[in-house]
């Protein structure tokens, strides 16, 4: 999988960014939090929320992206960082909690990832996740028709599983009979931005990403936004301000687990 993230583009957006992970880290309800790690940190944002509201606990940020773990380090140079792929990850140490925002899209094979994700638990601990739920937004649509035109299809052609998208009925389904309660609920964050070229730039970042990088040369990358900027003028209505409303669904869950390992 490829890791070539833009740290500062990415946090153009910190904001908005952010704030499901404080949303998230605010419906919590475990006891005597003491380890955490922050799967698919990035660049240290979700991770400085968790510290903040769990000052005593020991906080690891994990990151696939050695660029978000570089800008992370730089940022908040007196915690710990780790450069690894979470499906590969193996700790001696086990953790009260893992929490993970907007992440767990970009990795494959959930039902396995969620088995070895628990086994990282102590007993009684909590997996806390976010994940967007944008497959049927203009946004991702329109990534998805541009792809496919003949110009870059076949650049792109394989690239449509890179996004790992599922459902609450899905997550549910995987996590029922491991956890012994399970909380789920979505919210739609309205997002508001300066312009349409705001709206190419937070997809830049994140779900247009792969489809960039496939793309032989910069002007086949050019033809490409200009076609994804077209679609969204169509999409997004500009308001009385100039400005867009970009709504934006996250799915969360919080899955609790038994003190008993032999559920795991």
């Amino acid at each position: 999988m490829s890791t070539n993230w833009s740290p500062d583009l990415y946090l153009k957006f910190q904001k908005e960014r952010t704030q499901p992970s404080i949303d998230l880290a605010k419906r919590i309800e475990l006891k005597n939090i003491n380890s955490i790690i922050d799967v698919g940190c990035g660049p240290g944002n979700s991770t400085k929320v968790i510290k903040e509201q769990w000052h005593q606990a020991h906080v690891i940020g994990l990151d696939s992206s050695k660029q978000m773990i570089e800008k992370a380090k730089n940022s908040f140079p007196n915690d710990e960082w780790i450069l690894a792929d979470i499906t590969e990850f193996n700790s001696k140490n086990t953790f009260d909690l893992l929490f993970s925002n907007a992440a767990l899209q970009w990795v494959p094979n959930h039902e396995k990832l969620f088995s070895h994700m628990l086994k990282l638990l102590k007993p009684n601990g909590a997996l806390a996740i976010q994940v967007p739920q944008n497959q049927s937004s203009p946004i991702n649509k329109a990534l998805i028709e541009t792809a496919n035109h003949k110009k870059f299809s076949t650049y792109c052609k394989d690239l449509f599983n890179k996004i790992n998208y599922q459902t609450g009925e899905y997550y549910y389904n995987i996590l029922f009979n491991q956890v012994k309660e399970l909380n789920m609920w979505e919210t739609t964050y309205y997002h508001i931005l300066e312009s349409h070229k705001h709206l190419i730039d937070w997809y830049k970042s994140t779900g247009m990403r792969y489809f960039l990088e496939a793309l032989p040369d910069e002007n086949h990358k050019e033809e490409f936004i200009n076609h994804m900027y077209e679609l969204l003028k169509k999409s997004y209505n500009t308001q009385k301000d100039n400005k867009i409303i970009f709504p934006f669904n996250r799915l969360f869950f919080i899955a609790y687990i038994s003190g008993m390992l032999s559920l795991l």
